[in-house]
């Protein structure tokens, strides 16, 4: 699957397990040449992690957009 940079940065995801305590974030920062990119919880927005690309196409562990 090929991934379009451009629209990944300020995407919405949601985490089907909690990280630190929350499901829905938003990619803050996409570093190319490393194939990860930053995310921050919407509910908290101290709490950032830096998740591989390829995390995020994982569906047992993200699914783009906002879910309850």
């Amino acid at each position: 699957m090929m991934i379009n940079f451009k629209t990944l940065y300020k995407s919405k995801w949601t985490s089907i397990d909690k990280v630190q305590g929350w499901r829905h974030f938003e990619v803050s920062n996409v570093f190319k040449k490393k194939r990860v990119v930053e995310i921050f919880s919407i509910c908290n927005s101290d709490i950032k992690i830096i998740i591989p690309i390829d995390y995020l196409k994982d569906k047992s562990k993200w699914r783009a957009g906002w879910f309850n």
